[in-house]
């Protein structure tokens, strides 16, 4: 049991619901769990029929002693209900209670998150129920100190603080281990980022030479924890203070970035033909994203949602059961479009109008095509005054018209078919507006109120740096290869620089990283040492990970400079200059 249990809600918080009557009677009972409110399982245990539609919809039975039964009851619920909608999908739960009409609430502890205390109770008590809060107090406060401390941390609140501006969540792009074919740009620079130029050392990417290969299977998280605090220039940026990240590690044992589990949704990726690995255009290679949802993606929590992004032209191509020949081997599919016990597996598809719209402008264009050709056969038949041949052609321009028909409402079938087919597994099939990940991060803040959602990459070239600066991304977590050969701190500086590059230039986006934000404790190879050495072609390497900020750089806010006239300088004098100038 508890929020990390079975059916648990973690990342959310553990709550617990009664309804009781007023002669002390239960009418329901309910816990929360990745599905939805402990409140919605207690009322649906009373007889309470509630559906999250744009507003709450309740139904009572028709009994007149159930319905005097819960005009006198009293609802205990563990911790105080939210006054937040969660997107398009569901109402706040206070108008629940609201609209259920309970006359009574007692609540044990208020919301842990500060800008939200109290304002569930404020609300519900506006609306004319009776609210009474702190009633065992610290035995409720209890229930929820992991959800209370992960709420709380750095990431979290600026995750709230950028929802609250946005209206969609904090991007986290989980990019991969850094592979370059230019030896002599590693040689000369510790990483593999580093391209000279005419003598110059620039500092952008050449996206060219440069490939990102699929972040590592598994990645476990450090079992450190630090509470001081520390200020950096990107705090500046979000106008906020917090606590040192590093304590968010010791949360979870999860064998993946130690925010993986805190996240509302893992995202990714079935790329279209052409942005798939490169050198390996199969459909099973391009697969790679679905395969670590379905295996590793099986180690979130409950209620963290796995989804997969494509292309609805793609669904022809989506394995949906294990003898599927393009499965990458050890994926159990079934078991994924299933989700037993954990949020429903989303699909959004991208293009997803326009896959019929192509559908229907080649059938159009291969209609007219025919169409054209019959004309012109019986143009020439009528000038021949052969009037067999122009009822010919007349009849062949109609079967090109039906043919075209038909092709359209096959093709439309095919599609709505395929999309069903998901849907009976048990699968949420959201058609998206727009490609781009910015346009996913949209959906997902209005749809389903996310505030984070964490973005596996498996290449990253041109499209992630536009993914960054359309403001998708604002956190990167990259796996690089540096220059054994110095500290933490040089390290640090070479992965920072590399990750700088890989981002573009910084006067469009500014990376920024502390030195708490480096992990030197990853190894993904059973020929490293214990410091994670490697020897790459007689060169000692590093595998760190870096985990930094992201910022995009506002043209249009930056500061501008003028330029004022000073007084004329009438006296020059001369002195020694400095030691050190």
């Amino acid at each position: 049991g508890g929020e990390r249990g079975s059916h648990g809600p973690f990342p959310h918080p553990i709550c617990g619901a009664i309804l009781v009557a007023k002669d002390g009677r239960i009418l329901g009972k309910g816990r929360s769990t990745y599905a939805g409110h402990a409140i919605e399982f207690a009322f649906q245990e009373a007889g309470i029929n509630a559906t999250p539609l744009r507003e709450w919809c309740v139904a009572w039975p028709s009994d007149a002693k159930f319905r005097k039964d819960i005009a006198e009851s009293t609802l205990f619920v563990t911790l105080e209900p939210s006054n937040h909608r969660q997107g398009e999908e569901k109402p706040p739960i206070t108008q629940l209670v609201e609209m259920a009409q309970i006359p009574r609430l007692v609540i044990g502890c208020q919301d842990p998150i500060a800008e939200n205390a109290s304002k569930g109770a404020g609300s519900l008590h506006a609306a004319g129920v009776s609210v009474t809060m702190g009633v065992l107090q610290d035995e409720c406060n209890h229930l929820i100190e992991s959800y209370a401390e992960h709420c709380n941390s750095k990431v979290h609140r600026m995750a709230r603080n950028h929802f609250r501006i946005h209206g969609r969540p904090m991007g986290h792009l989980h990019c991969s281990v850094i592979d370059s074919d230019d030896a002599e740009a590693f040689a000369r620079n510790g990483n593999s980022f580093g391209k000279n130029f005419g003598g110059q050392h620039l500092s952008y990417r050449d996206f060219g030479t440069y490939e990102i290969a699929p972040p590592p299977e598994s990645i476990w998280a450090a079992d450190t924890s630090d509470d001081d605090e520390f200020s950096s220039e990107i705090d500046d940026f979000f106008v906020m203070d917090f606590e040192e990240e590093d304590s968010q590690e010791s949360l979870g044992k999860n064998p993946m970035m130690p925010w993986y589990e805190q996240v509302d949704a893992c995202v990714a990726t079935f790329p279209k033909p052409g942005n798939g690995p490169v050198n390996d255009p199969t459909v099973q290679a391009r697969l790679r994203g679905l395969k670590w949802l379905a295996t590793q993606g099986k180690l979130l929590p409950a209620g963290v949602e796995r989804i997969l992004v494509m292309d609805a032209n793609d669904l022809k191509d989506l394995p949906l059961k294990n003898d599927d020949p393009n499965l990458p081997p050890g994926v159990d599919v079934e078991e994924f479009w299933k989700a037993d016990g954990r949020k429903p597996t989303r699909v959004l598809l991208r293009h997803g109008d326009n896959a019929m719209a192509v559908a229907v402008a080649k059938a159009a264009a291969k209609a007219a095509a025919a169409a054209a050709e019959a004309s012109a056969k019986a143009k020439s038949a009528l000038e021949t005054g052969d009037a067999e041949l122009a009822a010919e052609a007349a009849l062949e321009c109609q079967k090109a018209a039906m043919a075209s028909n038909e092709f359209i409402q096959k093709e439309i079938q095919k599609t709505q078919d395929l999309k069903q087919r998901l849907i009976k597994l048990g699968v949420k099939v959201e058609v998206l507006k727009g490609s781009k990940p910015i346009d996913v991060m949209n959906h997902l803040g209005k749809r389903s109120g996310y505030h984070s959602v964490v973005w596996r990459a498996g290449c990253w070239g041109g499209r992630g740096v536009e993914a960054i600066q359309d403001g998708a991304f604002q956190r990167v977590s990259a796996h690089l290869a540096v220059d054994a050969i110095g500290g933490k701190f040089w390290q640090l500086m070479l992965a920072e620089r590399a990750l700088q590059s890989a981002c573009g230039a910084e006067r469009e986006i500014k990376v920024f990283a502390e030195a708490d934000d480096i992990n030197l404790e990853y190894c993904d190879r059973e020929d490293a040492d214990n410091d994670c050495n490697l020897v790459f072609d007689g060169k000692p390497v590093r595998h760190v990970r870096l985990d930094a900020r992201v910022a995009v750089i506002d043209e249009i806010k930056r500061q501008e400079v003028r330029f004022a006239k000073t007084v004329p300088i009438k006296k020059f004098r001369e002195e020694e200059a400095p030691w050190f100038m």
